[in-house]
Formats: structure tokens, sequence, C-alpha cells
């Protein structure tokens, strides 16, 4: 079920935890289908925040989270998306990635491991 836009934007700042003001700071990106049917959501954490912070995917497809990591600081060590069980190791100043298989629909909080850096992924 696609939400609208206030229901996305309610979904969002729920799963961010934080009042709508906060989604002023938010910075939209689109995971890119391939042709081998998985799709790529590209983003990195610099100066204390990952850019983009809300990303937009199709559920039920895989999803390759690929992580370019330009801060140097204690947050930039982990990246965890508990309800998906994710919990990757982040080389700071280098790039990895990971594959979910196929997330159900819904909003994910994704966090640092320090769990200060935070953001979310919407499967629509």
């Amino acid at each position: 079920m696609a939400l609208s836009g206030i229901g996305a934007a309610a979904a969002i700042a729920q799963a961010l935890r934080a009042p709508p003001a906060a989604l002023a700071r938010a910075r939209t990106g689109h995971a890119a289908a391939a042709g081998d049917g998985i799709q790529t959501a590209a983003l990195s954490l610099e100066r204390g925040e990952y850019r983009p912070n809300v990303i937009h995917a199709r559920a039920g497809a895989p999803l390759r989270l690929r992580i370019t990591v330009r801060d140097r600081s204690a947050c930039a060590t982990r990246l965890l998306v508990p309800d998906l069980g994710v919990d990757l190791a982040l080389v700071p100043g280098g790039e990895v990635e990971t594959l979910l298989p196929a997330p159900r629909p819904g909003s994910y909080l994704f966090t640092c491991g320090e769990r200060m850096v935070k953001g979310v992924l919407v499967l629509e």
C-alpha cells in the first residue's frame, strides 16, 4: 500500500521518532532498479548525517544498500537496521554494501552504531 504525502510524512516522523519539524532536514532518495531485479540505494555518511536520510524503494524486491563513509567519528563504524536484522560494519573513508533479500512494505529506521545519526527506509 503506497502512502500519500501526509501519510508518508507521518510514517517517516514516527520511524525517526522525531517531530514533523525534523522532516525539514530530510534528504530524500530513491533506489534505482537494475536489469537483474536488484534495486540499489546509495547513501553516504558525512558531517554527522546520512545523505539521503529518507530512502524510498519497492517492497518485496531485493535491495542493495551501498554506504560510502566520509566521516571518521565513532558513529561511522556501524549501520543498524534493527527491524530487518542488519548490523553492518562500516569502513571509515571507504564503501561497503549489504543486500536485503526482499523486505516487506513498511518504514524501517536505520541508525549509526551509536543510534544518534538516523534515517528511514520507506518500502512501498
